[in-house]
């Protein structure tokens, strides 16, 4: 188990190359025309599980980035390890990714070292070299509790990303765009509408969705998350970003007492308790999926919970961990709405400490970062690695079965998923 792996694939790649140029007839025209299946890239850095878990620190997680086969859940290698690379310090881990082809901007995050909280731009054919892409002083600013978490990019090319406390906004070439001066793109020092009810703590993950009608840049989904109810919830930034206390720069959020004071129904066949602990459960993760012409929702955002305290193991008197499916509805260039939670999975055997989680809309895949140790509160004291499952999602009923080849993982914790930050499909 570990990072003896990348030897052992190498070596097995070449010799069934060997055999296939060798001993294999010419492949067909018709053959050739099949997509190859995506690639996953799995960042193992500073994870969120929520409030309730304990996980790796900075100073224990993998920090790599490792690419594994959408199809089959096979390892195809270290994309890029950061305990190797001369560009970081020591300490600093991969945070978030976005594909963009032939590189990959990778999202880093140091508590120590704060200058190493950047943007880099790595080449996927020289990903050793690290070019760095953004690196303003004021938006990775050098506070601890600033952490950065997740990065996601506009239509128009301009970066988005979180650092616990509020987002801040890169145009194309990496300068920062301010909010009200020279505030940050998102920046809630005290309430503002129900997005935030006091200042923001905790914003694991983000992204933008598509413009609005004749608009050029869309508006930002968020989670923010905590250890009770009225932390955790879903909100939505006006394109134009949010300044402190200013309610109208809240495009819509859940319900003002958090996300769990809104009544969740199980979907489809799944049977259960509904209701949750009076802590909530902390959101720790999400995937925006658009919905097609006729819906009347804009899109589903399919959200990972996991318990927001330690003493919720399961879903037996309380929902705890799971994913669930939340109605997303722009009914303006300036309002949003997020209702219907519908829990559309709920076995914690499978799905607990969930941090991360990506949809694959060619195959209609989903995949979900999970601790490798079921039930358990403090998924550092086996040293477990992090699973990866992998669901199949009914776009017409948004419900998922499971991929699974004797109930295994899909992918199997090991020594480079401590503890995983990002998933991103990319070719």
């Amino acid at each position: 188990m570990g990072r003896n792996f990348t030897q052992k694939l190498v070596i097995t790649t070449v010799t069934g190359m060997a055999l296939f140029l060798t001993g294999c007839p010419k492949a067909s025209t018709a053959a050739a025309t099949v997509a190859a299946p995506k690639t996953l890239y799995v960042s193992s850095g500073l994870c969120y599980s929520g409030s309730g878990i304990t996980t790796y620190t900075q100073t224990t997680a993998s920090r790599a980035v490792t690419k594994w086969s959408s199809s089959n859940g096979a390892a195809q290698g270290v994309f890029t390890d950061l305990n190797q690379a001369s560009s970081v310090s020591v300490n600093t881990v991969p945070q978030a990714l976005i594909d963009k082809g032939d590189y990959v901007l990778m999202l880093t995050e140091n508590a120590t070292t704060m200058g190493d909280r950047k943007i880099f731009k790595i080449k996927k054919n020289d990903p050793g070299t690290y070019i760095t892409y953004a690196n303003d002083p004021t938006a990775f600013n050098a506070v601890a509790a600033n952490i950065t978490r997740s990065m996601a990019m506009d239509v128009d090319g301009t970066v988005i990303f979180s650092k616990s406390i509020g987002a801040e906004r890169l145009n194309t070439v990496g300068a920062r765009l301010v909010k009200g001066g020279g505030n940050a793109w998102v920046n809630p020092l005290a309430a503002t509408g129900n997005c935030f009810t006091a200042a923001g703590t905790l914003i694991p993950k983000l992204t933008t969705i598509a413009p609005f009608t004749g608009q050029n840049q869309g508006k930002t989904i968020y989670l923010h998350a905590g250890a009770t109810a009225v932390l955790n919830r879903i909100g939505a930034v006006q394109r134009t970003g949010l300044t402190s206390a200013t309610a109208a720069d809240c495009a819509g959020s859940s319900a003002a007492g958090g996300a769990s004071t809104t009544a969740h129904v199980n979907g489809g066949t799944l049977t259960g308790v509904v209701g949750m602990a009076a802590t909530g459960a902390s959101l720790t993760s999400f995937v925006y999926i658009p919905t097609a012409s006729p819906a009347v929702t804009t899109g589903k955002l399919l959200v990972t919970y996991a318990p927001s305290i330690n003493t919720q193991f399961d879903n037996l008197t309380t929902f705890n961990t799971g994913i669930v499916s939340w109605d997303v509805t722009e009914t303006s260039d300036t309002a949003i709405t997020f209702t219907n939670p519908t829990i559309i999975w709920r076995d914690d055997s499978i799905v607990w400490a969930p941090s991360a989680i990506a949809y694959d809309s060619t195959t209609n895949s989903i995949y979900v970062a999970v601790g490798g140790a079921p039930g358990v509160i403090n998924q550092t004291t086996g040293n477990y690695g992090y699973n990866i499952e992998k669901f199949t999602l009914d776009t017409s009923t948004f419900l998922l079965t499971r991929v699974s080849t004797n109930n295994q993982p899909f992918i199997i914790g090991n020594g480079y998923t401590k503890c995983i930050s990002d998933i991103s499909i990319g070719d």
